[in-house]
This record gives structure tokens, C-alpha cells and sequence, in this order.
């Protein structure tokens, strides 16, 4: 059987380009009976992630018979930017031509779906590599922020004001943060930048939580990675993410419950298999 995976991954970053590395490492790795190809019309079955497709292609490979599965990991919104409204008109249409719809969060699925109004869906959670991303024995000590984007959904102002209220802690920034408005080139604070993706798991050990702000977050694999790695997480309740943490950290506002009780969380965090990608992706295979 020839999968085709529409986005073909970078080395560093987030998001969809995370689903596309570890499914195509998962599939090479893990399944012999699933061979990836780079052209959709040589393909069997095809996961068509978000707009990264040619609209003719994917007709084409579907009148050859190919099963069409797309994935998305998006929020819509009333009013958006040029950029955004042409994306998502072209994930309208794409999503004309799917066989089956596979939303990554119950958030993405109640945001997006009435858009759509497809009939036939599946809601699949994110996964990460339980070989790559596993706990450290004991915690570390900095609170971590891991983020690919500097744009205005992912909160970095109220980042910037929790490193400044906490001159206390010690803090790992993991990203592009040195792009953003905020100068966090602060004595409590390490500014790592980008960094590749096998380079993440041992920064992610080096933390004892993870404070996420970011909101409408449809299905961050930040916070999965975190949490298989042994780290709880500080969250902002609006968004997927609250999904992902289940009992592995606290809201942002009961920041103090969690920091007084890390031993506890990262025990939760370490006894999660949930999010183990060999689950996720056998659940792509068998839509």
C-alpha cells in the first residue's frame, strides 16, 4: 500500500511539520505494509494536511482510486487576515474531494466543522515519539516555553509578564522568541532560539513545567512532547490544549497549585501512554 503525506517536513519546527516527520519516520520504521511516496498520483491512500495540496492533484489521484484523508489542525475565525481567508477557502475545497475528515481536537472539530458540514469524520489526537520524548528521572529546574511563531495567539505578553512578576525563577525559552515585541534577553532567562528536533527531548528534560499561554491552540505537540517527557503543563484553558493535559498541570491562574506540587504532576505525566504516536497513526491507517 503507497501513503502519500502531503507536507514534506523540515528539521526544526512545530505543528503539522511534526505530524509529517514522525508519521513518515513511524511508517518507515513500523510498517511493512505502507511504503511513502512523493507523488500522490502513485498513491493508494493520501493525508492531505490542512491547504498543502494541489486541488487537481488530489482530483486526479482520487479518480485513480486513491482514499483521500484530511487532516486539520485549524481555527477559524469571523474575521482574518487575506492570508488566513484564502487558506481556508482552499481547505473548504479540499475538503470536497475527502473521504474522510480527521479533526485534531474536539476544539478544532466544534470551530471547523460547521464550515464544512461533512458527513463522515473522525477526531484523532496528536501523538509524539515515546523514544525521543521520555521523562528524566527527577525534574528539572527551569519553566520552559517551547514555540515556532511570534504572532499574537500564542500570548507571549503574558509570558513576558509571568518571567517578570517570578524574577525568582529560572526560566528556558525554546523558539523565536527573540522576534517577538518583548526583549526576554532577562538575567532569569536562557534564549536558546530554534533548535532542531532531535535536539528538543534533552531541553524539554531540563524543565520542571511548561507555562503555555497560548490560546486557541487547536492541538499543540509542544504539549504533548512536554508531558511525555515527564513535564506538567501551565495552560491556557481556551484552545485543544486543555484535551491534551487532562490531569497533568493547571490552568494558568493556579500557576502556584502546580509549582507547589511538581513531584506529583510529573508522576501523572509519567505514567501517560496515551499519547504515544504508534496509537494515533495505527487509528490514521485504519480510517
Amino acid at each position: 500500500m503507497k501513503l502519500f503525506i502531503s507536507l514534506r517536513p523540515k528539521i526544526a519546527g512545530g505543528g503539522a511539520n511534526a505530524f509529517a516527520y514522525n508519521f513518515a519516520k513511524w511508517i518507515k520504521k513500523n510498517n511493512k505494509e505502507y511504503k511513502t511516496v512523493r507523488n500522490i498520483l502513485h498513491a493508494d491512500k493520501a493525508i492531505i494536511i490542512a491547504d498543502k495540496a494541489d486541488i487537481n492533484k488530489v482530483q486526479k489521484a482520487k479518480n485513480k482510486g486513491c482514499f483521500v484523508i484530511h487532516r486539520l489542525d485549524e481555527y477559524f475565525e469571523q474575521i482574518e487576515s487575506e492570508y488566513r481567508r484564502r487558506k481556508h477557502q482552499k481547505i473548504i475545497e479540499l475538503n470536497r474531494l475527502a473521504d474522510v475528515t480527521v479533526y485534531q481536537s474536539n476544539f478544532v472539530f466544534s470551530n471547523v466543522h460547521p464550515y464544512l458540514k461533512t458527513n463522515r469524520y473522525k477526531i484523532i489526537l496528536n501523538g509524539a515519539d515515546p523514544e525521543l520524548f521520555h521523562p528524566a528521572p527527577e525534574s528539572g529546574e527551569y519553566i520552559g516555553h517551547v514555540s515556532w511563531g511570534v504572532d499574537t495567539k500564542k500570548r507571549l505578553d503574558i509570558l513576558y509578564k509571568f518571567i517578570i512578576e517570578h524574577p525568582d525563577q529560572k526560566f528556558l525559552l525554546i523558539g523565536r522568541h527573540k522576534e517577538s515585541p518583548y526583549n526576554f534577553d532577562l538575567s532569569n532567562v536562557i534564549l536558546k532560539g530554534v533548535v532542531k528536533r532531535k535536539k528538543l527531548p534533552r531541553y524539554y528534560r531540563m524543565m520542571k513545567m511548561l507555562y503555555f499561554p497560548s490560546e486557541n491552540d487547536p492541538c499543540p505537540n509542544t504539549v504533548i512532547e512536554a508531558i511525555l517527557s515527564g513535564v506538567p503543563i501551565c495552560y491556557n484553558p481556551a484552545g485543544g490544549t486543555i484535551e491534551l493535559v487532562k490531569n497533568c498541570g493547571e490552568q494558568l491562574d493556579n500557576v502556584k497549585v502546580l509549582l507547589e506540587n511538581l513531584t506529583d504532576y510529573h508522576s501523572r505525566c509519567s505514567a501517560r501512554k496515551d499519547l504515544y504516536f504508534d496509537q494515533v497513526f495505527e487509528r490514521y491507517l485504519n480510517v
